[in-house]
């Protein structure tokens, strides 16, 4: 399921004259607040999740008047979030090391213990790449986002989207080949 599939327009959101400020944002924080925390824990992990989340939310409001429409707002939300959560990265000066990091999925009937192993071996997987490289993964293949909407929120061409992604891809492969080797011979 893409979660901007559900966006309102900002418009919509903002020119209802009869509600106060704060149910405005309140309004926006419901719509989005799903997103935000799943892209900041899937690329910074649960450390102070609930910080970054505030954070986002105050950055957001504050610079809606900024806001130019000339994209979705789901797009620029996702570029606040993203660079909050990489600047936290950075501020830490290394990459988060939890293995609480699990990306959440539907029960289709699987073992549990199964699926606590792959959720694991994702969470791994994710924090073993760069955080170029883990939010191009996030954007792309878990939030479901179009190149050119990966794109768009990292401020980078689709050829830079492409090549991080392939990239990606390959590290991936690699970290799981050699996951799967080291289970093998113990």
């Amino acid at each position: 399921m893409k979660l901007n599939s559900a966006v309102v327009s900002l418009t919509n959101l903002l020119t209802r004259s009869e509600k106060s400020e704060s149910e405005q944002f309140s309004d926006l924080y419901n719509k989005y607040q799903k997103l935000v925390r799943s892209v900041i824990f899937q690329i910074a992990g649960p450390s102070h999740l609930s910080d970054l989340v505030q954070e986002t939310f105050i950055r957001v409001w504050g610079k809606l008047p900024e806001f130019r429409k000339e994209s979705e707002i789901s797009s620029w939300i996702y570029r606040i979030a993203v660079n909050i959560a990489l600047d936290h990265l950075r501020s830490e000066k290394r990459h988060p090391t939890s293995s609480d990091a699990v990306l959440e999925f539907k029960n289709d009937g699987r073992d549990l213990e199964q699926e606590l192993a792959n959720r694991e071996l994702v969470s791994e997987s994710l924090m073993a790449l760069s955080a170029e490289h883990r939010t191009v993964i996030v954007l792309s293949l878990i939030h479901e986002l179009s190149l050119a909407e990966t794109a768009q929120v990292l401020e980078v061409s689709e050829g830079t989207v492409k090549s991080r992604l392939h990239y990606a891809k390959e590290h991936l492969r690699q970290f799981v080949s050699e996951l799967s080797e080291k289970k093998r011979t113990l």
